[in-house]
């Protein structure tokens, strides 16, 4: 599944970093991101830290829009929500720019409107960064 993740998410350019929502579950999501030399989230051709962790939040985003929108809902961004707390994130390496990331999500729980998320991104086969996110949703 490829979606429109202007239709998803109400992130905009220059902040809207993932191109694709690959695959959605009630519980799951995986996505693509690729970061160019010029965008402001690289630096010395590397992809910072903050935006690896910004990409998992996107995911989760995209994901929340798409069970929305299958749920008999509009053609709408999913509600709007905020990024609360990052734990036990590791980054393991920084990504070049012009590489693919994939990034996978897995809800682990929800209390009301509280999220906790476990989130891998890799680049070429190989994990570069992991952790976990608490959002708003």
């Amino acid at each position: 599944m490829s979606a429109a993740i202007e239709n998803l998410i109400p992130h905009r350019a220059p902040m809207c970093w993932i191109k694709t929502l690959d695959e959605c579950t009630a519980t799951t999501a995986t996505a693509t991101a690729c970061f160019a030399e010029d965008d402001f989230a690289v630096a010395d051709g590397k992809v910072l830290e903050p935006a690896l962790v910004e990409c998992v939040a996107q995911t989760v985003a995209a994901a929340l829009g798409r069970l929305a929108q299958s749920g008999g809902g509009q053609a709408a961004p999913a509600a709007p929500g905020m990024l609360v707390a990052a734990s036990n994130f590791k980054i393991i390496s920084r990504p070049s720019a012009g590489q693919v990331l994939r990034i996978e999500v897995r809800e682990n729980r929800r209390l009301g409107p509280m999220l906790l998320v476990g989130g891998t991104i890799s680049c070429a086969g190989r994990v570069v960064a992991l952790g976990q996110l608490s959002l708003y949703a």
